[in-house]
């Protein structure tokens, strides 16, 4: 009987050996955040900013929560635009579908980055995709009010029409090599010329905000 009993105990201490470790689920790290639903409505409360599968997770959608309510999965289809800790992202529809892609300038000319998983030489990689538009290009030009993407490669020749009116802007960017900060700052410098105009308003996020009683307030 002993034998038996000693058997079966390491018997099941090898199963309990072989089970495969499950990884520590990470807590989530919360900070203030909003998004602005379908309605435009503006709804205040958390934003998780580390997401289970990292950096890319963003571009698809988030984690929030309100107040007591659990945290709870947010997409392109219940919010069009959210931000969080100074990062403002709205949805766009992309590659047979839609996702969410961050302001890197904001103004007259927006300029905008979209990141997502890739591989290279079987390792796992981090890519990104960048678009601009003219929130204001008169009618001559009114295709340059789409969002666009640009080439990383030919970046220059790709912005070159959406920055005609100060060119002397675009000519101090490097023609061989892409640099989003660089090209973010340029747009900026761009947009001081055009921030005090009325016809050049910036959109503002939060027309209405939601209150902790669900009401929305003005």
């Amino acid at each position: 009987m002993k034998k038996l009993l000693s058997a079966l105990f390491i018997a099941s201490t090898v199963v309990a050996l072989a089970q495969p470790k499950k990884d520590p689920k990470m807590a989530a790290t919360l900070t203030p955040g909003y998004y602005v639903g379908m309605k435009n409505d503006t709804t205040k409360g958390e934003i998780q900013t580390n997401p289970t599968g990292g950096e890319t997770d963003f571009y698809k959608g988030f984690n929030f929560k309100k107040g007591a309510a659990k945290l709870a999965a947010v997409t392109t289809k219940k919010a069009k635009k959210y931000g969080f800790d100074g990062r403002n992202f709205v949805v766009i529809p992309f590659d047979a579908g839609e996702v969410y892609i961050e302001y890197l300038a904001k103004g007259r000319l927006c300029f905008y980055e979209y990141k997502y998983p890739s591989t290279l030489g079987g390792q796992p990689i981090v890519e990104s995709i960048y678009f601009i538009h003219d929130t204001k290009a008169d009618e001559s030009s009114k295709e340059l009010r789409e969002i666009k993407q640009i080439s990383q490669k030919f970046y220059k020749k790709d912005i070159k029409p959406y920055m005609k009116e100060h060119q002397e802007i675009w000519d101090g960017l490097d023609k061989f090599t892409f640099n989003k900060e660089a090209i973010a700052n340029a747009i900026r410098q761009y947009n001081t010329y055009y921030s005090s105009s009325e016809d050049v308003k910036v959109e503002v996020e939060t027309e209405k905000v939601t209150g902790d009683d669900g009401e929305v307030k003005e």
